[in-house]
């Protein structure tokens, strides 16, 4: 996973963020955790996943540490 998260990306014209909820096993107990994926679109109209990460909610909070981890 190291080496995904770390590769380049090269250009990205679109960047498309969205969201949704899953159910998720944590400690024994169900519940609903928010799924964030990034996906950019090269000029040549290619698609890739930029990043995925589960969190408790959609919160601008969380949203900007996953952005923050893109960049980085």
């Amino acid at each position: 996973m190291q080496e995904w998260r770390e590769r380049p990306l090269g250009e990205i014209q679109y960047l498309y963020v969205d969201a949704h909820y899953e159910k998720v096993r944590d400690a024994r107990q169900v519940r609903d955790a928010a799924v964030l994926v990034a996906t950019g679109i090269s000029p040549e109209g290619e698609r890739q996943v930029l990043g995925v990460s589960v969190t408790l909610s959609k919160h601008k909070t969380h949203w900007k540490a996953f952005l923050k981890g893109l960049r980085d």
